[in-house]
Order: C-alpha cells, then sequence, then structure tokens
C-alpha cells in the first residue's frame, strides 16, 4: 500500500497519496517498525498539500515512535522552513544529521 501512495505522491496525485497513507497508518499497529516511514511519507504529502500543521504533528508522532527516523526530521523541518520558521528548521535538520551524520543530503541542506 505505502508502494502505491508513494507511486501516486510522485506522480503529483497527492490527494490519492494521502488516502493510501492514511489508510496504511490506520491499519499499522502503534508499535510497528514501518509506522514512522508512513507518517513521514505522508507527512511530506501534506507539505506538498500545503497542510503543514497536519504534517508537523505526523512528523513529531514519527519521531517520537522511532527517534531515528531521519526522514521524519527532513518533513518536519520542511513543514517548518515553509512556515518561516527557519531556526527551528536549521535546529530539526541538525538533529537529522545528528542521527546519521554521514548523510551527505543533510549536510548539504544545512551548509
Amino acid at each position: 500500500m505505502n508502494e502505491e501512495a508513494v507511486k501516486l505522491s510522485l506522480a503529483g496525485q497527492n490527494e490519492e497519496a494521502l488516502e493510501k497513507y492514511t489508510k496504511a497508518i490506520t491499519e499499522s499497529k502503534e508499535d510497528d517498525a514501518v509506522l514512522p516511514i508512513f507518517l513521514s511519507n505522508r507527512a511530506h504529502t501534506l507539505i506538498a498539500l500545503e497542510r503543514l500543521d497536519e504534517a508537523i504533528v505526523d512528523c513529531a508522532r514519527a519521531e517520537k515512535l522511532d527517534p531515528k527516523c531521519v526522514m521524519a526530521f527532513v518533513a518536519h523541518s520542511k513543514a517548518y522552513a515553509y512556515k518561516n520558521k527557519l531556526g527551528q528548521a536549521l535546529d530539526l535538520l541538525r538533529q537529522a544529521l545528528s542521527k546519521e551524520k554521514e548523510h551527505k543530503g543533510l549536510q548539504a541542506k544545512i551548509r
């Protein structure tokens, strides 16, 4: 189901992707290892739909479930950047980088 949502999202069909992600999240248990990934992916879709506050909620939940979920921190940062909260966005990118120190893409975003 997540793969379908990813394809829809990449094709710009964000409303349809949002439905798939929401279904995947609803059908997951709170301790399911993939739940933070589903939440992070849905957050990116919500950001594309300019639903930033909802995206931030998903990111915070994903980070709480898996404090090493770099995707959640990146989406969280992006949502704050779009809200023009650049200091908070940068802090979140730094947190993501601290969890994955060799991530070249994150290093480039911080510089």
